[in-house]
């Protein structure tokens, strides 16, 4: 028996229509703006190392054509080239990781980030998960290198903390995606009809987007101590664009994931929980996000009428507001 869980279901996706809502609505005031030297980096730097550590043809072509810059090259626009290279290939790198976690792999990334114990003896892992952790070192030796002399001018000691206090950041947020890689489809097993709020769990885990807004700190040279995270308005942006970058990807998606028999996106969910058919669960999903979209407004109306000088108001105002935008849109416009 070759079926699936929730096979007859599956079987009903195909042929229902479907629309999809203009996203590029829910931030009207939003454009695209671009690094100018996004095709460089492409070209030059981030296509040679997929091809250096990919070694699966098929794969290494299919990433490349995947074009990682774009995105990379939105919400790195103002910064240096060298950054922007490096945040390509920590995007690219979410979509090579696919391997079951060890606790090595943690070790690894320790290591590679805060040089925190010994670099671990890989030797008994797969050539495959080796070149996935190794092909790592590339990204975490640049933002280690430019964060520490970046930090070094002046007032030494508390710039070098700065740059610790920013690589805990983006280790803290990019070890859960890390551990779950390998748990993605465990929540339908056995026709299980996994619940609105376990679809969220699982969703926040395998979708790396806490550590995508994490890199906003490296791109926009901020920091903040790592339990400045549990900020309420900080945790709740960072919350609501995850939860947008989910729901618009899961609708860009559903026409695809419904021809290849997918149905671990949102529109999916939906429908199962509630007994909807996929156009009225598209629409669902389109009312959910943009009453996210009037929480981040909230948020952004509070800052502008807000006084206060605290080191999170200022990260947000200056950092967080716009960059998350640039998140959430920038792969509205990269897809």
């Amino acid at each position: 028996d070759t079926s699936q869980p929730h096979q007859a279901f599956r079987d009903s996706l195909r042929g229902q229509r479907v629309t999809i809502p203009s996203l590029h609505e829910l931030f009207p005031e939003w454009m695209p703006r671009f690094h100018p030297d996004w095709q460089k980096a492409r070209d030059e730097v981030l296509n040679p190392w997929l091809e250096r550590w990919v070694e699966e043809p098929y794969t290494c072509a299919k990433l490349q054509a995947a074009n990682f810059t774009i995105f990379a090259a939105i919400v790195c626009a103002d910064a240096s080239f060298d950054k922007l290279c490096t945040v390509a290939k920590y995007f690219a790198w979410y979509f090579v990781w696919d391997d079951p976690y060890q606790q090595k792999s943690k070790e690894y990334f320790e290591y590679t980030l805060l040089r925190r114990g010994s670099r671990p003896d890989l030797s008994s892992f797969t050539k495959g998960q080796q070149m996935a952790l190794l092909c790592w070192d590339e990204v975490g030796e640049h933002i280690r290198r430019f964060l520490c002399s970046n930090n070094c001018q002046t007032l030494a000691e508390v710039r070098t903390f700065a740059c610790l206090e920013v690589r805990e950041i983006l280790l803290e947020t990019m070890l859960p995606f890390v551990e779950s890689v390998d748990t993605v489809d465990s929540i339908y097993l056995h026709d299980n009809v996994p619940t609105v709020a376990e679809y969220w769990q699982r969703r926040d885990l395998t979708a790396a987007v806490y550590p995508v807004i994490a890199t906003l700190f490296f791109i926009h040279d901020a920091s903040t101590p790592v339990t400045s995270l549990k900020n309420p308005r900080l945790a709740d942006l960072w919350k609501h664009t995850s939860y947008i970058v989910h729901i618009t990807n899961d609708m860009l998606s559903m026409p695809k994931e419904a021809k290849d028999n997918q149905i671990e996106g949102l529109v999916p969910v939906l429908m199962m929980n509630y007994g909807i058919d996929c156009s009225t669960a598209m629409q669902w999903s389109f009312r959910l996000v943009q009453e996210i979209v009037k929480a981040i407004r909230d948020i952004e109306r509070y800052l502008l009428e807000d006084t206060e000088k605290g080191e999170v108001n200022a990260l947000l105002k200056k950092v967080f507001i716009s960059g998350c935008k640039d998140v959430a849109m920038g792969l509205i416009h990269w897809r």
